[in-house]
C-alpha cells in the first residue's frame, strides 16, 4: 500500500507527483498493477531498488519535494528512520487514475496502437531514458538467458532490470521461464509491427548481394 501525507494528497491527485522513494524490506506494491488509496486509484508503471544517493535530480520535482535530501527525509519519515545516500530505496512511479476501482483500472489487453503510445509514455517518464525497445530486442535475441547475464551485458543492474522486465510482462509483451525470459505472443507481433517485412522488389539483403557478385 502507497499512502500520502495530507499535504500531497491534492497534487498526486492533480498529475503534479507521480514518483514516490519508501523504505521497504521489499517492494509491496508492483509494476503494472493498481491500487486503491484513501484519495483513489493508483496504477504503477514502475518499480525499482536503488541506494538514496543515487536518486536523479530529475525526480525532486515528480516527487513534490524541494530537493533530494527533502526525498530522503520523507522516505524516513513515511519508516520513522534516518535515511542515508547508502540507504536502499524502493522508487515506485505511478499515475493517479482517479475514483474507479483496480479491477477497472487499464489490462494488458491492448491493441498495437494503444500498446506503442503506452510504452512511448513509460520511457518518457524513466529515470534511464528510454528502454523499452531495448529490452525487447534484447529477450527476442537470447531467450532463456538468465536476468544477471543480460543485465550485466547492457551494464544495468539485475534488480533494475527485472523490475523492468515485470513490468513489460504486466502489458503481456514477456514470458517468464524457469531461467530468464521469452517473449509472448503479443510481443513478437509488437516487435514485429515496428519492422514490416520487405515488399516484393524492395532491395536486397547484404547477403544476398554479396552472392551475386559469387
Amino acid at each position: 500500500m502507497v499512502t500520502f501525507r495530507r499535504e500531497d494528497r491534492e497534487r498526486v491527485a492533480a498529475g503534479e507527483i507521480t514518483v514516490t522513494f519508501r523504505l521497504w524490506t521489499t517492494a509491496k506494491v508492483k509494476a503494472g498493477k493498481a491500487y486503491r488509496t484513501g484519495i483513489g486509484t493508483l496504477e504503477i508503471d514502475d518499480v525499482q531498488v536503488m541506494p538514496a544517493g543515487m536518486i536523479s535530480s530529475r525526480d525532486v520535482p515528480r516527487s513534490g519535494c524541494r530537493d533530494i535530501r527533502a526525498i530522503w527525509e520523507l522516505a524516513g519519515e513515511h519508516a520513522n528512520t534516518i535515511v542515508g545516500p547508502d540507504t536502499v530505496l524502493h522508487r515506485v512511479q505511478f499515475r493517479f487514475l482517479g475514483d474507479v476501482a483496480p479491477s477497472a483500472a487499464p489490462t494488458a489487453s491492448l491493441d498495437l496502437d494503444a500498446l506503442a503510445k503506452r510504452l512511448t509514455r513509460t520511457d518518457a517518464l524513466s529515470s534511464r531514458g528510454p528502454w523499452t525497445l531495448d529490452v525487447l530486442r534484447l529477450i527476442e535475441s537470447a531467450p532463456h538467458v538468465p536476468a544477471r547475464i543480460l543485465a550485466a551485458g547492457i551494464g544495468w543492474e539485475t534488480l533494475d532490470f527485472k523490475a523492468r522486465v515485470r513490468r513489460l510482462k504486466a502489458l503481456g509483451l514477456t514470458i517468464s521461464r524457469e531461467i530468464g525470459y521469452e517473449l509472448s505472443e503479443l510481443g513478437r507481433q509488437y516487435l514485429a509491427s515496428l519492422n514490416p517485412p520487405r515488399r516484393s522488389g524492395s532491395a536486397r539483403s547484404p547477403r544476398t548481394r554479396a552472392r551475386s557478385r559469387s
